[in-house]
């Protein structure tokens, strides 16, 4: 990890944070990474891969680890400016993405699987006849202890409650309570009072 990466990098250890295969930090001066636990980049990278994994942050942004988190191989995180992101304990599997305009946080113990995408944002303004934009930016929450299945997709001013599943292929549009199973396009409560292991 270069100079200018640890630069920005709060109360930096030289255990806190590592990287296999081609890890690429694409960090504006002004972004802040403030690292309270181990964050691994390009996990459980294949023999012989050159697959990339990507953190870009821009002006402003921020990045909080609180748990030992693993962003595997060939995922991408991207932090707007402005936008906070706050990591618990767990994992991003491989081709997922993570992009941040506002907040999105995510407790410990979730267990994110491929090609899962995470957006706080459309990242495109729709405007209604007066100038006003109608799609503003909202929060997403990921509980503690969270399994989100293949290729699932979540949306901005969501809420995953604690012990909830998020079914392969789901696009979450809606608060999910804790505890439960959602599933479909938009996701929807399929099953309440279970627990996974």
């Amino acid at each position: 990890m270069d100079g200018e990466v640890c630069k920005i990098i709060k109360g930096m250890q030289k255990d806190h944070i590592s990287t296999s295969g081609r890890v690429i930090f694409d960090l504006h001066p002004t972004a802040s990474i403030e690292l309270n636990a181990h964050l691994s980049m390009g996990h459980n990278l294949r023999t012989g891969s050159n697959a990339e994994t990507y953190l870009k942050m821009h002006a402003e942004s921020g990045l909080i680890v609180n748990g030992n988190f693993k962003v595997f191989y060939g995922s991408s995180i991207e932090v707007f400016p402005g936008g906070v992101l706050t990591l618990g304990n767990g994992y991003i599997n491989s081709d997922c993405v993570i992009a941040c305009a506002n907040r999105i946080t995510i407790g410990d113990g979730a267990a994110i699987a491929r090609g899962v995408l995470i957006y706080d944002s459309d990242h495109h303004r729709i405007i209604d006849e007066q100038g006003n934009q109608m799609n503003p930016t909202a929060p997403v929450l990921i509980g503690n202890h969270v399994w989100i299945g293949a290729g699932a997709i979540i949306l901005k001013g969501v809420t995953i409650g604690d012990g909830a599943i998020i079914a392969a292929g789901a696009v979450v549009t809606r608060d999910v309570p804790p505890g439960c199973v959602a599933a479909g396009n938009p996701a929807k409560v399929m099953k309440e009072n279970v627990d996974w292991k």
